[in-house]
């Protein structure tokens, strides 16, 4: 009898709240079958040597395979960009919906899984809702709330410099849209208290389906243990995960910590929110919250954001990721203990954003500069990690390294600053900005163009 010297192929075990990050189960049976092979095969001199068979390749994890279909789905020009009032951004809905309902979380809405309310401007928003029921016996109704915003800019219009093209918004936010129904499809089970899930409609336009969702929760916030916000997640670069606003609470740093155990992201951690997203409107209420993100790239809001440029491989381990962190949140028997004063800046931060919308209800931030920041710097001006093409932070000469200081004549030491400084402009301004290279000072005038 011939003895094989194949060593046994050995999977790895994964605990519930530490899943690894594992090869698909087919590769491992792949490999004892081609060992079973090669051990059973009798040498014959005389035999004319077989043609080769190469195996076919292992198949994508289930995961991967439905994440890069929902991509696709969503980024594809029949959603039309996922413009506001849109007929692709209601077949958009109609998919989500469609989705939500294959997977096991229980309705939530108000009609179904749909929560819809009317905007200033007149527009009908439609946010998503769902529940993953809790296996515990508390007497409370704690519970975690997962989050990511489906809308995106739609067709560029007249005027626009892309005008009549497509902007698919495949990072910005498919990713984060298809990664919450891959968290559906995963969390359905083992955690106590119960899991809310929220697809935001508006959020392109100033965060209006988490700001109504805020103020008309399915479950009251001051019963929610934290917010987890997914968006724009699909560009993992060397597995460097940003997490913003694990100060929000005193446990969120080791909490995020812990679960990252079994995934081993190079995780960049900042304490505050990124003041940009719909985690903000949760944070404003008084709820810890996070928000993922993946990176600023020369992609965002442009038509360029295409889905052959979404990691789908990091997107599934990022939706893996969220679920083992919802999972863990929704363990606990006590609340977080939040941080009063990162409440106290996103209130303000959102009552100053809600003085400043006009009669459409969005935001008057309405101009581009075309820098993408350093999010990862906390203060002593905006880092810039690049800038946009054809903008006009380009055409100034501004590049990754530049540290803007002031614009318009006001001080700029943290991305709230720069936000806020840029919504008292409209499209055509010119603008003084000043900045730092190395030790040097440089001002340069700037034309402000539209924010897409």
């Amino acid at each position: 009898m011939h003895h094989s010297t194949c060593t046994p192929v050995r999977t790895r075990h994964r605990s519930r709240r530490h899943r690894a990050w594992r090869r698909p189960a087919l590769g491992a049976a792949l490999s004892v079958a081609l060992c079973n092979a090669a051990a059973s095969a009798a040498p014959d001199p005389q035999a004319l040597p077989p043609a080769q068979v190469l195996p076919a390749p292992p198949a994508a994890p289930l995961s991967v395979q439905i994440l890069r279909v929902e991509v696709q789905t969503l980024a594809s020009p029949a959603m039309e960009g996922r413009g506001a009032g849109s007929s692709g951004l209601r077949r958009a809905i109609a998919h989500l919906e469609t989705r939500l309902r294959t997977s096991a979380p229980a309705p939530a809405g108000t009609d179904g899984y749909r929560q819809t309310f009317v905007s200033v401007a007149g527009d009908t928003v439609i946010n998503l809702v769902a529940i993953s029921r809790g296996a515990g016996h508390y007497a409370d109704k704690a519970h975690v709330l997962v989050g990511a915003h489906y809308d995106h800019l739609g067709i560029g219009q007249p005027g626009d410099p892309n005008a009549g093209e497509l902007y698919p918004g495949a990072d910005d936010n498919a990713s984060g849209a298809a990664a919450l129904l891959e968290v559906a499809r995963q969390g359905s089970t083992n955690h106590l208290h119960d899991i809310v899930l929220v697809l935001f409609g508006g959020e392109e336009q100033g965060r209006l389906g988490s700001q109504y969702y805020a103020e008309h929760p399915v479950r009251p916030l001051n019963e929610a243990i934290a917010m987890i916000n997914l968006d724009t997640v699909g560009r993992l670069t060397h597995d460097r995960l940003t997490v913003f606003g694990v100060g929000t609470a005193a446990e969120l740093e080791n909490v995020v910590k812990g679960v990252n155990v079994g995934f081993r992201f190079d995780l960049q951690l900042i304490l505050r929110s990124s003041m940009g997203s719909d985690d903000l409107s949760f944070l404003a209420k008084g709820v810890p919250a996070v928000q993922l993100f993946t990176g600023a790239n020369p992609d965002y809001h442009r038509p360029s954001d295409t889905p052959d440029k979404i990691d789908v491989e990091g997107l599934a381990k990022i939706a893996e990721f969220t679920t083992e962190l919802a999972r863990y949140l929704a363990d606990r028997d006590r609340p977080l203990s939040f941080v009063p004063e990162g409440a106290a800046k996103a209130a303000a931060h959102a009552a100053a954003e809600a003085q400043t919308k006009g009669a459409t209800g969005a935001s008057r931030r309405r101009v581009s500069f075309g820098s993408i920041p350093d999010f990862q710097r906390e203060s002593g001006g905006v880092l810039l990690a690049g800038v946009l093409p054809g903008s006009p932070a380009e055409q100034a000469g501004l590049e990754a390294g530049d540290i803007l200081v002031e614009f318009g004549g006001t001080p700029v030491d943290t991305l709230t600053d720069y936000s806020d400084a840029m919504k008292r402009y409209a499209p055509g301004d010119e603008v003084e900005v000043v900045f730092l290279r190395g030790q040097e000072r440089k001002t340069v005038k700037v034309t402000l163009v539209e924010r897409k």
